[in-house]
């Protein structure tokens, strides 16, 4: 009987995973397909960040919070893993848990999202082959690139080009600590580094660096790869 129960409750539990998967693909395909029959959104958007008087989006140097964001976001982040990661290689050497809950998985996990997440899917695959021309770039922001729709593969771009965000992808990727919030904490922790992301997006788009649909993406593509990556390391039992 306990096995019975045990074994509907395992079923329910691969039923649900096959429900979220299915309604996460149908929400990543139904914005694509947006943003390929929407494509003038994206230079509509942009435009609210351009000034025609000038010629140019928020320049660096002018705004040095805006301009923290494109510089010093970055190393922030990535120095937060590697001392995470450091304090756990030290612990092992010390044979005690430097770092309250921070065990070899979650290691792994944190630092494997950050790898195959903004480092080799979103730098690597796309901004490096995309071709995509940033909002600065293109003619109706007075440079001499062609506009091209999201996930169209361009030449207009040769590489570190605008699809997709990599300051929005390293934003959204925040999302890897709220997964590891406790779960009476863990929506209010996803909602906050979902706006955490957005907001870096937001710096990005109105420095001229990206489109909105690059933002859109990066997120998907991020929270996605994270949501794997602890699926994978953490949840599994």
């Amino acid at each position: 009987m306990i096995a019975a129960a045990c074994h509907r409750l395992e079923t329910r539990a691969a039923e649900l995973a096959g429900t979220v998967v299915r309604r996460r693909w149908a929400i990543t395909l139904g914005l694509a397909a947006f943003f390929l029959v929407a494509a003038p959104v994206d230079v509509w958007v942009a435009g609210w960040f351009y000034d025609p008087a000038s010629g140019t989006f928020f320049q660096p140097g002018q705004h040095p919070l805006l301009d923290f964001v494109r510089k010093g976001l970055p190393p922030l982040l990535f120095g937060v893993v590697l001392y995470l990661e450091f304090m756990w290689l030290a612990g092992l050497a010390l044979k005690e848990r430097l770092i309250p809950g921070l065990d070899g998985r979650r290691a792994a996990y944190l630092l494997g999202s950050l790898a195959v997440g903004p480092g080799l899917v979103v730098n690597t695959l796309l901004k490096d082959n995309w071709g995509r021309a940033r909002p600065s770039q293109i003619e109706a922001f007075g440079g001499d690139a062609p506009f091209t729709p999201a996930w169209w593969i361009a030449d207009a771009c040769d590489k570190n080009c605008s699809f997709v965000s990599g300051h929005g992808a390293l934003g959204f990727w925040v999302t890897a600590f709220a997964f590891l919030a406790p779960p009476p904490w863990r929506g209010r922790a996803l909602a906050a580094a979902l706006v955490f992301g957005a907001a870096v997006g937001l710096v990005r788009m109105a420095q001229g660096g990206h489109f909105f649909s690059d933002v859109v993406f990066a997120g998907i593509i991020t929270v996605w790869i994270n949501w794997a990556f602890y699926s994978w390391l953490v949840a599994r039992r």
